[in-house]
């Protein structure tokens, strides 16, 4: 079974740098993105950051925090279908902040 601290790592380390950059650049060359979507998208990102943190001093706390940016991260809805590269970065991201709330249920 996987540690919530661990997926969390992996989603702000190794997912979410990726899907940053696919996000900026595709909502500057191809405004695939709106600025609300940008903006829920840093929300979605400092709340992840959070829970990485709080998963050191109280997990329920931080599994919260996951399903919340989860939950803006569901919310972010492109104007025209995302370039497949992308989607599978976002997919991913989306499958592991699933699975920290799967892992605490």
């Amino acid at each position: 079974m996987k540690d919530v601290k661990n997926v969390l790592w992996k989603v702000l380390n190794n997912e979410a740098p990726l899907v940053e950059d696919d996000i900026k650049m595709y909502h500057i060359k191809e405004g695939i993105l709106t600025e609300d979507d940008l903006k829920r998208w840093r929300e979605a990102i400092r709340l992840i950051r959070e829970a990485y943190y709080d998963s050191y001093k109280n997990e329920s706390i931080a599994v919260e925090k996951a399903r919340k940016s989860l939950e803006i991260i569901n919310s972010i809805s492109p104007k025209k279908p995302m370039p497949l590269e992308m989607k599978i970065r976002f997919e991913d991201l989306k499958k592991n902040l699933e699975l920290i709330v799967k892992i605490n249920k």
